[in-house]
């Protein structure tokens, strides 16, 4: 066994199931014991646990259960779901604060839209009084059973209500995903001291950084997304993140640990755990935080640009650079972020600047929007080519244009004529890209995001390679290289949009061996390069 982190930064996780789930699916961890297990492999030393049960269906009968399921195990501190008091099937707010007390429960979760609540004053200010009153940290989770993982889903008028009615009540939103709603939530911070975020949702490129920049770590808390998601996507987005020692100790446990002193009955062991040996060298560096500058990576998936419908926290292209350098990435293919929903012309000069500036550093994409019509869709890649740009861009899922429309054709046979990459964000069905494949084999075709259909494709083209953004769901990294093995798959990190240390995580903590991580993260990418870039200054 190794000791924990030199630095002594130690991981609280502030949301965590335990249980069976309507949603569990085979290898996930169920148990303690593989709760237990999969803390220790990711390097995570303590949980702020909720039952499953109490938060899928009957709150009285799980929390009754967590106790019992968390009692022999001090790592794991349990968590109430919470009603309001009207339906009596919990006891009164200030029988059930005294209760949370005596039995060292940390937190009460408050699951409205799953049990039909509003969060009306009338409904659950009774409710509410009672935890201010004695400093309960609230977790406001607008999860529904109909629609796991959507997105943008918080109540974000009702959330400020709560914390302007009840400035002493610690009140911490978290959801599947803030995808969209990021200015909302900083009008939020900004109306409320007392409101809270937890990061397992935000996963933007630089979100973390700005959330610290402008209010401040301690409105952040760590959580990885157990038992259903990957846990190295955060933990890497945190260790990765631009900020301080003192920032990311905060938000990787030291916040959630000053929120629950309210009860003294809960007691930190977080000095006390230590985990097993790393797997590998990658996975003794993703639990270490250690330098990653010089690995040489290669990213088949990034955007530069400015801004978008969402809010981007803008690096300037010197900005991107270094973010890329600290993450040991060395070229990445790139388009224009504004070109998804936006004038493509305009991203696309924005990018031929920048790979004129960094030739060894981007490979750039045009982005081609086929409503515009096959006219204009030949005249901006034979522009893009004559500005430096080898290989195009589709995102017909963004722009309203049916993914297997007839001017996808177009594009690749662009690419195919010029020996090209060419990243489509969805292509479609298995049939579809076999039949672009094998219609334009000059032409080296890369899926945006991680698709699980195209195992037989694969198996019967040589030319389509699938990229690993993201790999987001428990088990996933492990699940792909099973489908596709390691020599088709190829790191992105989605970069501005996502953080590049969110996409790194999986692969790092993956269970397979060291050498295929390595080929994923850039050595397949690198030996395309060679031949559909070989004007990369990276190749000279």
């Amino acid at each position: 066994m190794t000791a924990t982190q030199p630095d002594q930064v130690t991981y609280f996780d502030a949301v965590c199931t335990l249980g069976r789930s309507v949603r569990t699916a085979p290898g996930q961890p169920e148990t303690a014991a593989e709760l237990l297990a999969a803390m220790d492999h990711y390097g995570i030393h303590e949980a702020l646990v909720l039952d499953a049960l109490a938060k899928e269906a009957n709150p009285r009968a799980g929390n009754e259960r967590i106790l019992e399921r968390t009692r022999e195990h001090p790592r794991l501190h349990p968590a109430w779901a919470g009603l309001a008091p009207h339906s009596r099937e919990l006891p009164p707010p200030d029988e059930l604060v005294a209760r949370m007390r005596e039995e060292g429960v940390g937190a009460l979760f408050l699951f409205a839209e799953m049990m039909g609540l509003t969060l009306d004053d009338w409904v659950i200010d009774g409710l509410l009084a009672e935890l201010a009153a004695a400093g309960v940290p609230l977790f406001v989770c607008p999860e529904y059973w109909a629609s796991p993982g959507a997105r943008d889903v918080a109540d974000w008028s009702a959330v400020v209500r709560i914390c302007r009615d009840f400035p002493e009540l610690p009140v911490v939103l978290t959801e599947a995903r803030n995808m969209t709603h990021q200015r909302t939530a900083y009008a939020a911070l900004d109306a409320c001291a007392n409101l809270r975020l937890d990061i397992s949702a935000l996963w933007r490129g630089g979100l973390i950084e700005y959330v610290c920049e402008h209010w401040g770590p301690e409105r952040l808390l760590f959580s990885a997304g157990l038992p259903h998601r990957d846990p190295g996507a955060v933990l890497m987005q945190l260790n990765c993140a631009d900020i301080s020692e003192e920032d990311l100790a905060a938000i990787a446990g030291g916040n959630l640990r000053e929120l629950l002193a309210w009860n003294e009955n809960i007691v930190s062991v977080a000095d006390e755990v230590s985990f097993p040996e790393p797997i590998d060298e990658l996975h003794r560096m993703a639990r270490e935080r250690a330098d990653l500058s010089g690995q040489g990576f290669c990213d088949s998936h990034g955007h530069l640009g400015e801004s978008s419908p969402n809010h981007v926290n803008h690096l300037p292209v010197e900005g991107m650079v270094r973010e890329m350098d600290r993450c040991g990435v060395e070229v990445c293919l790139v388009f224009g972020l504004e070109g998804v929903l936006g004038d493509e012309t305009w991203c696309n000069d924005y990018v031929a600047d920048a790979v004129r500036r960094f030739p060894e550093r981007f490979v750039g994409l045009t982005v081609v929007n086929p409503n515009h019509g096959e006219e204009k869709m030949r005249a901006e890649m034979q522009r893009g080519l004559e500005m430096g740009l080898t290989g195009v861009k589709l995102i017909p899922h963004y722009q309203g244009y049916p993914p297997e429309g007839p001017l996808i054709d177009v594009a690749c046979e662009f690419c195919h004529q010029h020996g090209f990459f060419i990243l489509d964000h969805d292509w479609g069905s298995p049939a579809q890209i076999e039949r672009l494949c094998t219609t334009y084999p000059d032409a080296c075709f890369i899926t945006g995001h991680a698709n699980a259909s195209y195992g037989e494709v694969v198996r019967r083209v040589p030319n389509l390679f699938v990229g690993t953004c993201p790999f987001l769901a428990w088990g996933q990294c492990e699940q792909f290289v099973a489908i596709y093995g390691a020599d088709r798959l190829l790191f992105g990190s989605d970069l501005t949009d996502l953080p590049i240390g969110w996409g790194l995580g999986p692969i790092f903590h993956a269970r397979i061996p060291e050498a295929d991580k390595r080929r994923i993260l850039g050595e397949n990418l690198r030996k395309l390069l060679e031949r559909y870039a070989p004007g990369w200054a990276g190749n000279g």
